[in-house]
């Protein structure tokens, strides 16, 4: 009898256990939250190309640089929410690194906030040329943190 109880306590223990990883904090199973975050972090990849694209005259819509801007400001800000615990296995180019040396990795976002609301001071002053300065500074905030805690 001891022997059954114990071996019902231990299933039970692992199957709780198992069940606590194949969720996020709030419900949302791994699959959506990494998911998401890739939705996330392509949507702030593709703003900060536009701006690139604007920046760089390839393209003449000024009345485009500011909404672009102010999206790389709102998709930098999902960043640290992005990678919650256990959220750090599955279909994910996300290193290992990130859950471990989370105070860098939320200092980087941090980082890429910052130059991302410098941008958009810098197009609301109509400081085109320095905005595109700073496009090379947002590319070289994004490439730190990939280096660190992507895989490539």
């Amino acid at each position: 009898m001891k022997k059954t109880v114990l071996l019902f306590t231990l299933s039970l223990s692992f199957l709780f256990s198992s069940v606590s990883f194949a969720f996020g904090p709030d419900g949302d199973s791994s699959e959506n939250v990494i998911k998401y975050r890739q939705y996330v972090m392509t949507a702030m990849s593709n703003h900060f190309k536009a701006l690139k694209f604007l920046a760089t005259g390839r393209i003449s819509q000024p009345d485009q640089w500011l909404p672009h801007a102010r999206s790389m400001v709102d998709m930098a800000n999902m960043i640290e929410s992005a990678f919650p615990p256990e959220s750090d296995f599955g279909d994910t180019e996300a290193k290992e690194e990130i859950w471990e040396n989370k105070g860098d990795f939320n200092q980087k976002a941090l980082k890429l906030i910052k130059a991302s609301e410098t941008m958009v001071r810098l197009i609301k002053a109509n400081e085109r040329d320095k905005a595109l300065e700073q496009i090379k500074e947002i590319s070289n905030t994004c490439k730190a943190c990939h280096k660190k805690y992507r895989e490539l």
